[in-house]
């Protein structure tokens, strides 16, 4: 059994929010709505943009290593400024034992960060809704009183909504709340430890179905996840036998499996840092009925 730690800073969440402005357009599955793109745009400036383009910036995620080892108080001014005066050799030693090498032109790469980190707080992240943050430190202190109460592989499958982690050679999960990436999580691989940043859910305000509940629903509109449900029913079942049940290419069965398990619907098994099988998760189809009859009988309108 691998050990878990929960930890919060605004700091994961600068980072985790401007590599889903980068990511977006590639994403299929994600809450936030093109309004939130648009509003965005409206702050940054077309060089900025353009500069945001950079494809070397699909290590940004794994910045969080640096995050967690971030000494202080952790606001994104303060990681900012700490990761500004760090070294390539500093970086290196921070990320020990769990990354074995870092990029050759990291130190141009470093400064380049340091801008977008910079410009991203001043534009953005400054003037995100403070109840975001509020939220996702009231979640990892709700998550982090169930260290005691589940086993560190529940506890994973709880906060992912459906990801089961087991293997011999995990050491550690290192759990972070985050927004931005909703209803996705962005997990990333190491040498006997692994950063899980997992989605929460906010509070809806307005007369209309939350928008997690929605994508459930939405989730079982097509008659081929449907029919990977029933399946999954059945048995336990590896990608190639739901191929051979589906009859479905290979992308278009990513999709429909992506669909259903960020909707909780299904279990992802992970033994590596591929996924090895599915599974139904029975229990989220009570669970959101309950969600569903809860939302339309309140008095809010």
């Amino acid at each position: 059994m691998y050990e878990i730690e929960l930890d919060y800073s605004p700091a994961y969440e600068l980072i985790t929010s401007l590599y889903f402005y980068i990511n977006k357009d590639r994403l299929k599955i994600y809450e936030l709505g093109t309004e939130w793109k648009k509003k965005v745009d409206e702050r940054l400036s077309p060089a900025f943009k353009e500069v945001l383009k950079d494809k070397r910036m699909e290590i940004l995620h794994r910045i969080s290593l640096l995050v967690h080892n971030c000494p202080g108080e952790r606001t994104p001014e303060n990681f900012i400024n700490w990761f500004k005066e760090l070294s390539p050799i500093e970086m290196y030693d921070c990320m020990l034992p769990w990354v074995q090498d870092l990029p050759r032109d990291m130190l141009d790469l470093h400064e380049h960060l340091v801008y977008l980190f910079q410009e991203w707080n001043e534009h953005y992240f400054n003037h995100i809704d403070s109840n975001i943050l509020e939220s996702m430190e009231q979640d990892a202190n709700k998550k982090r009183a169930l260290l005691n109460k589940m086993n560190s592989e529940e506890l994973v499958e709880y906060c992912t909504n459906g990801i089961h982690i087991q293997s011999e050679r995990i050491q550690k999960i290192l759990l972070v709340p985050q927004y931005h990436y909703a209803p996705s999580s962005i997990i990333d691989y190491y040498d006997g430890f692994i950063t899980c940043l997992y989605p929460i859910e906010l509070e809806e305000n307005s007369p209309f179905i939350k928008k997690r509940v929605t994508h459930y629903f939405n989730s079982l509109s097509d008659p081929n996840r449907v029919l990977v449900l029933k399946s999954l029913y059945v048995k336990q079942r590896t990608f190639k036998e739901l191929a051979e049940i589906t009859k479905l290419a290979k992308s278009n069965l990513h999709y429909h499996l992506a669909m259903l398990r960020s909707a909780g619907l299904i279990r992802a098994h992970h033994s590596s840092e591929r996924v090895e099988s599915y599974s139904l998760r029975i229990g989220t189809i009570p669970d959101m009925q309950k969600k569903l009859l809860s939302y339309i009988t309140e008095e809010r309108l």
